[in-house]
């Protein structure tokens, strides 16, 4: 998981969109304003950059402009008595980005760092089960992948964000330990329904522990 989620990528450049289609117009020789252009043209380029780097400035810029173009379809709009087609498939942009960018699950990641996965240590493929207690409760789950700092775990039991946990994870080796004993904290809940699961930040590991998981996850290499 060392790259950023494909569909946040994906709904940010859309927005490329905007400055292709002034660039068009610039092409067929249209009257644009400089305003128009600084809106729909320079204004995009610098957002994307902010929405891919994952940055808090990008999420509420995004906001922010989205109404600023919304305002200024609608009065182009208007002036075309109704004719401008090109404000429907504007509208659709905004729609798909709007949604994606203010779901929570999205939104926590421009708001708390320690959801930033790829900015994280190297994570490894794996597919060792482990043991869950949460409370009086036992899972089972599928680990699919581990780093020194968390895990993803693959389970169809439902977790909330922030939820504490104890993990036990028997070595198929003993390094040092046969059975490495972790806290984890629930940070990230996949919505998938054909990869459910969540993803699982360590805390508090022991001495003995974290060395056990250091050597553990260099064998996955």
């Amino acid at each position: 998981m060392h790259r950023r989620p494909i569909l946040l990528i994906i709904s940010a450049l859309l927005l490329l969109y905007f400055p292709m289609e002034r660039g068009y117009h610039f092409y067929l020789h249209k009257n644009i304003s400089f305003l128009d252009a600084i809106l729909f043209g320079l204004i995009p380029i610098f957002l994307i950059a902010g929405l891919v780097k994952v940055t808090r400035v990008g999420w509420y810029t995004l906001i922010a402009m989205i109404a600023l173009w919304g305002i200024q379809d609608l009065n182009v709009y208007y002036l075309s008595h109704g004719k401008n087609w090109s404000f429907f498939l504007h509208l659709g942009i905004y729609a798909f980005s709007l949604s994606y960018f203010i779901n929570p699950r999205v939104k926590h990641l421009y708001f708390d760092p320690k959801l930033r996965w790829w900015r994280t240590k190297p994570r490894y493929e794996t597919h060792l089960s482990l043991i869950v207690k949460q409370d009086n409760y036992w899972d089972y789950p599928l680990m699919r992948n581990i780093s020194e700092g968390g895990c993803f775990l693959e389970t169809k039991s439902v977790y909330s964000l922030g939820e504490k946990i104890d993990l036990s994870i028997p070595l198929p080796v003993p390094l040092k330990v046969s059975v490495i004993q972790l806290e984890g904290e629930v940070r990230w809940v996949s919505p998938s329904e054909s990869k459910p699961g969540m993803g699982i930040q360590f805390k508090n590991i022991s001495n003995k522990n974290l060395s056990a998981l250091k050597d553990f996850v260099r064998r996955e290499l």
